[in-house]
């Protein structure tokens, strides 16, 4: 998929953000941006929200929905980033 999306910015321009939000919101894009993040090493400290890894893990589908939810509807709010 990031081949047909970088051919498809090379080719029309106008296509490179037009349905972008709907291609990132699919569940397999969804479910894979969480794998790839709770496979990093600092997955296993808990954010701002207070969540760890294991927590995480045990509700992700859920939260994968609810993120969906937020990120179609306009509503998503992100939480400031924590630091360290």
């Amino acid at each position: 998929m990031q081949r047909k999306l970088a051919t498809w910015a090379v080719t029309d321009p106008s296509l490179r953000i037009q349905r972008l939000l709907r291609l990132i919101t699919q569940p397999e894009w969804l479910a894979e941006a969480a794998r790839i993040t709770l496979s990093s090493k600092g997955a296993h400290t808990p954010g701002v929200d207070g969540v760890n890894k294991t927590m995480l893990q045990a509700r992700l589908a859920v939260e994968l929905q609810i993120l969906r939810d937020e990120l179609l509807s306009g509503h998503y709010q992100p939480l400031p980033a924590r630091r360290v």
